[in-house]
């Protein structure tokens, strides 16, 4: 990926100032509640501006996982890792400390959003996470870090997708009591022992 201009940067920002606007408005109101308006009048736009970076009200949250995707890629490129393992450890606690900093709340409004929409981004084999924990089981095995006998690549990061996905679900579903970022690390460390030489 190359770099991200100053543009593309800002752009992002404003999506993501209007995301993280619906995202307070969400986390206090049902998501069907929060008019565009509502939205508007606390990130300080007009609807003019908010139709330039979303089509509607659901797309927020769509679009939010793109542009967080994004973030996530950037950071992660220019970061070094002893092993990927360890480049899969980083990104699963990134996205459970980014989730978890968003709330429990809004996470559960969003998978209900999510789960009624298609195509199902966190679905999405191409998306950034995904991508990339595929990548780093595939570099693992070539380096002899990791063994996939009688699993194939494919299928062990689809298991560490939905275990994280499951992880996102039941945080939400018992109200964010527990750390998500640590009961990702301590579920995706339970999967990969089986998996390391």
């Amino acid at each position: 990926m190359s770099k991200l201009t100053s543009r593309q940067k800002q752009a992002i920002a404003t999506k993501l100032k209007i995301t993280e606007v619906a995202t307070e408005l969400f986390r206090s109101n049902k998501f069907e509640s929060v008019k565009i308006q509502d939205i508007c009048d606390a990130a300080g736009i007009s609807i003019g501006a908010f139709y330039h970076h979303f089509k509607s009200k659901s797309e927020i949250i769509d679009i939010g996982y793109e542009q967080i995707d994004l973030l996530f890629q950037e950071q992660y490129e220019y970061k070094a890792f002893e092993s990927n393992v360890e480049s899969i450890k980083y990104l699963l606690g990134e996205v459970g400390a980014f989730l978890q900093e968003l709330g429990w709340f809004f996470m559960s409004e969003a998978y209900k959003y999510l789960i009624s929409y298609n195509p199902k981004y966190t679905f999405c084999t191409d998306r950034f996470v995904y991508s990339q924990v595929l990548t780093s089981v595939q570099l693992g095995v070539q380096n002899c870090e990791l063994k996939c006998i009688d699993i194939s690549e494919l299928e062990l990061s689809n298991t560490i997708m939905r275990v994280l996905r499951g992880d996102i679900i039941d945080w939400f579903l018992r109200e964010g009591n527990y750390d998500l970022k640590d009961k990702i690390l301590y579920d995706f460390n339970l999967i990969i022992t089986n998996f390391i030489h």
